[in-house]
């Protein structure tokens, strides 16, 4: 006899308090007693529904293809994927050819007929268009920082610290910086550079050893010239945005 097959899954700990397994479990079981769907398997992840990259969701579509599944149910159709040309390639590419169903249960549709898969295809536009605008803002949430004068994105340089958005001199590495820069000047190659560091027992950022492409990256980068400049792709532009209210240049 095929299985019925539920899928749940939770990543943010806001999913978690509205949409946590053992609610989605609930949901499930009892709309498999509703309509009498017996042999009730389960398949869960702990993970982010961007991708379809999930051990349970890996091992279910292996169980689908493998002819094991009769239907698969989920309490909401993001469970499976929250991006709609993933959903529909599984449901398109897995579940029809084993005459398998998608049921979501909050959406009330079943794909095992027409009205059903219509409402699942409108129902990933939608859901993707949410999540377009999500980016959206937090692009023109980051474009808007850089065009203020403060730390959009992107890692701090040696020398700085982010200070609620703006960037503040870290008095120690900053005099490093600027023995540095003096090196430089007096002829030193990055890698002569880089291997006095080391002697002296400086640590990088990140607690590391400094090489000759890590001096090369804090030499040419253009925050030590008073500038900041970021580029972002807004819809098919590459919009660049050139921040001059730096604190500090050293050259």
């Amino acid at each position: 006899m095929k299985k019925t097959a539920g899928y749940i899954r939770v990543s943010t700990e806001e999913q978690a308090k509205k949409y946590g397994l053992n609610v989605q479990r609930e949901k499930i079981k009892a709309y498999c007693e509703l309509y009498g769907y017996e042999n009730l398997k389960w398949y869960e992840d702990d993970t982010t529904g961007k991708n379809i990259n999930r051990p349970g969701l890996q091992k279910l579509l292996k169980d689908v293809e493998d002819g094991k599944i009769e239907r698969v149910i989920v309490f909401k159709a993001d469970r499976l994927s929250r991006k709609l040309r993933d959903l529909l390639a599984i449901i398109e590419d897995v579940f029809e050819p084993q005459n398998c169903a998608f049921i979501s249960i909050s959406e009330q549709f079943d794909t095992s007929t027409p009205t059903g898969k219509a409402f699942l295809q409108m129902l990933g536009t939608f859901a993707e268009l949410e999540r377009n605008t999500i980016v959206y803002r937090t692009t023109s949430g980051r474009v808007q920082k850089a065009k203020e004068g403060g730390h959009a994105c992107g890692s701090l340089p040696f020398g700085y610290r982010n200070n609620s958005g703006t960037l503040e001199k870290e008095p120690e590495e900053m005099e490093i910086v600027k023995a540095i820069f003096a090196m430089r000047s007096d002829g030193m190659s990055f890698r002569a550079i880089a291997r006095r560091l080391n002697k002296d027992g400086v640590p990088t950022k990140r607690g590391g050893k400094w090489h000759d492409s890590t001096v090369r990256y804090l030499v040419k980068n253009p925050k030590y010239k008073g500038l900041d400049i970021y580029h972002f792709k807004t819809f098919d532009i590459n919009e660049t945005i050139v921040n001059k209210k730096m604190t500090l240049a050293i050259v």
